[in-house]
């Protein structure tokens, strides 16, 4: 077998080598987009293997580990979405300013290159009359115009500048931001897998809590793991929940006097999404569902499901409060799924 690398030249004599190296190592030098580590391999046996601890404490212990990175990637990457999220305004509010300027300018020029022609002639008229206090008071007058235009062509050049490096920052805020990514997209599967181990093996929740680091007072509160066998599952059957070309209006029509967490998936009227239409303290709200190449989402970094259903399926179990803090409520209720009997509060985090 022959040397290998992404390009060349070829420095590394096996897969092994290569990988071993790049998990240390950006592959940024290959592809700009690409500023990412070898972190996390998957396993095609992954499902699996998984979860190779073979008791209850040990699991719980690394779901703790992996909850707790996932938390400290997650805090990283609001922090860098809020700083390139208002930096992103201070651009585009300069980048209006320098536009003003450019009009501002053309004004001053057209206001010096009219004052210039007309001076020469006054300038002659007061000379022969022998006028110098008005030649002197024109001549004052155009020089102020000048320095008032070089004043405004300065400050415009230094708002340019200032824009460039800015616009530079943002942009390796923004690789930064995208290097996190792939890290909690996998987190969050590793950690996923854990609970889901956890739930099958009848750990009670405020256990579960313990090791989230989630206060026990309201045992809604926190992760919700499922105690039913998820083949019972309305939420499989996607007629229960997919309603296709339903507006805003008839959506709520649909979910009028239905529990807190009922929900239906529909079609948005933004191309290429789709919404989420749910009952929230017997409201019904409406959200965003990203159709990406990454696959289906709220949000970025969590565009991750590979269909609605998988999606679904998440938000049954995790709250929506993430994506917005008045959606403090799971997807518990397929809109043609039988309803429970009572109203209760709304199935929360």
């Amino acid at each position: 077998m022959g040397s290998m690398v992404f390009s060349d030249p070829l420095t590394f004599g096996s897969v092994v080598e290569l990988i071993s190296h790049y998990r240390h190592e950006s592959l940024a030098q290959y592809n700009t987009k690409l500023d990412v580590k070898l972190m996390y391999p998957i396993s095609r046996y992954q499902q699996d293997q998984l979860v190779k601890e073979d008791n209850i404490d040990a699991v719980g212990k690394k779901l703790q580990e992996y909850h707790n990175q996932y938390q400290e990637k997650s805090k990283e990457y609001d922090r860098l979405y809020e700083e390139y999220t208002k930096t992103s305004q201070e651009i585009q509010m300069k980048r209006t300013a320098i536009e003003a300027f450019n009009e501002t300018i053309k004004i001053f020029e057209e206001q010096c290159h009219t004052q210039e022609r007309y001076s020469k002639e006054y300038i002659e008229r007061f000379r022969r009359e022998g006028n110098d206090k008005e030649i002197e008071r024109i001549m004052m007058n155009y020089e102020k115009l000048k320095s008032r235009l070089g004043e405004i062509h300065d400050s415009k050049i230094r708002l340019e500048q200032d824009l460039k490096t800015q616009a530079l920052d943002n942009r390796e805020t923004d690789k930064k931001m995208n290097s996190l990514k792939p890290d909690l997209i996998q987190l969050r599967k590793i950690r996923d897998q854990y609970l889901v181990w956890l739930n099958h093996k009848g750990v009670r929740q405020k256990r579960i809590n313990d090791w989230l680091g989630i206060k026990n007072e309201n045992t809604d509160e926190g992760y919700f793991v499922s105690t039913e066998e998820d083949e019972n599952l309305p939420h499989y059957d996607e007629k229960s929940w997919f309603v296709g070309d339903l507006n805003r209006t008839q959506s709520e029509d649909l979910l009028l006097g239905k529990p807190d967490g009922a929900f239906l998936i529909r079609e948005s009227s933004k191309k290429g999404c789709y919404a989420c239409s749910v009952v929230v303290e017997g409201e019904v709200k409406h959200c965003v569902i990203y159709s990406t190449q990454r696959g289906y989402g709220f949000a970025e970094p969590y565009n991750l499901y590979s269909s609605l259903k998988d999606l679904v399926l998440h938000y049954h179990q995790t709250s929506l409060v993430q994506h917005n803090d008045s959606l403090n409520v799971r997807l518990a209720y397929p809109v043609y799924a039988q309803m429970p009997s009572s109203s209760g509060p709304a199935p929360r985090r």
